[in-house]
């Protein structure tokens, strides 16, 4: 009984094995707690990315209120910019999903239904169903690379069995207000190793994941006097008016640009896509950023920025960088 009591706590002790950034090395490994920017690059060689990501289904009511987000937006190499669907199976379009696909978006995943799996048995046989679809409609599953848990609650080890079991690559669901300001920030990590960052909704995994990544969400400051934390624009209660939108966004972006230039990840989901005042600051907000700053503002899909933090490549050298290239 003792050997076994033994064998358990080493087990144990080499899972919550601090992560040291000189034994989890890129392209596979990356520690939750290491501020350093992939490849040791200089602030001024690092691109500012900006995520737009998508959540729920997909349909003829909303297509036509993200779609033209992304209008007059193009990448310093003129391939238009692009965005992330995290689709849910129930009420979604899938032709309309196709149509994305072959216009440059990434298609991942969120649900069936918009409720959470409770085991891993069904975190697997939920994002299997979905697959299956995206399967059925000619959509290359080796494309399909990401996950995001319903309401932002990461599903612990239970979910990542399910990105695993489906040959995934990454989660993009957990915040924590203490890591949205310039300061505290969080590069994409991966669950090699125990602790990493915990989550304001959900939970992180009790055990290892090697190579599976977390692509965190930095919460927003709502505008007004008490500056609360939102992880979606749409709980910012301040926002009424299109310059609030634009202002939401811009200050959250600027953090990200003056700190240390992690990946800026917005939401846009279906309650402010309907609103034609926010959707208008949204759309100006990359309008504006791309014009203002330059060859340092990338608009990509998630899967193509963690592409570059695997092999990151200087901000001069990007024109060139292969994941980049227009579909």
């Amino acid at each position: 009984m003792l050997r076994l009591y033994l064998l358990l706590s080493a087990l144990v002790g080499l899972s919550l094995q601090a992560c040291e950034p000189s034994s989890c090395m890129l392209p596979n490994c990356r520690c939750y707690n290491d501020p350093a920017a992939p490849g040791g690059l200089e602030k001024s060689e690092i691109p500012q990315i900006v995520m737009v990501s998508f959540e729920g289904a997909i349909n003829m009511e909303n297509i036509n209120y993200y779609r033209p987000l992304f209008n007059d937006v193009n990448n310093p190499n003129n391939c238009p910019a692009r965005g992330t669907f995290f689709i849910q199976d129930s009420g979604t379009d899938y032709k309309l999903v196709n149509a994305l696909r072959a216009e440059g978006h990434e298609i991942a995943i969120q649900s069936v239904d918009g409720k959470t799996p409770g085991s891993s048995t069904e975190w697997i046989d939920a994002i299997k169903k979905v697959r299956g679809e995206l399967d059925g409609i000619g959509i290359d599953l080796k494309e399909v690379q990401g996950v995001r848990a319903p309401e932002l609650a990461l599903g612990g080890s239970d979910e990542m069995i399910g990105i695993g079991t489906n040959s995934m690559l990454y989660d993009s669901s957990c915040s924590n207000v203490g890591y949205s300001d310039a300061n505290t920030f969080l590069w994409p990590y991966t669950f090699d190793y125990l602790p990493t960052a915990t989550c304001d909704n959900g939970k992180a995994p009790d055990k290892p994941f090697p190579g599976k990544w977390e692509v965190p969400i930095a919460d927003l400051h709502d505008l007004g006097g008490d500056m609360l934390p939102c992880p979606v624009p749409s709980a910012c209660r301040n926002i009424t008016t299109k310059k609030d939108a634009f202002d939401l966004f811009f200050n959250a972006f600027a953090d990200h640009y003056n700190g240390k230039r992690t990946p800026f990840l917005m939401i846009v989901d279906p309650a402010w896509a309907a609103n034609q005042d926010k959707r208008d600051g949204t759309t100006e907000f990359l309008q504006y950023i791309r014009a203002a700053f330059g060859d340092n503002v990338w608009v990509l899909p998630i899967i193509r920025t963690l592409e570059w933090i695997q092999t990151p490549v200087p901000a001069a050298n990007l024109t060139d960088f292969s994941p980049w290239q227009c579909n």
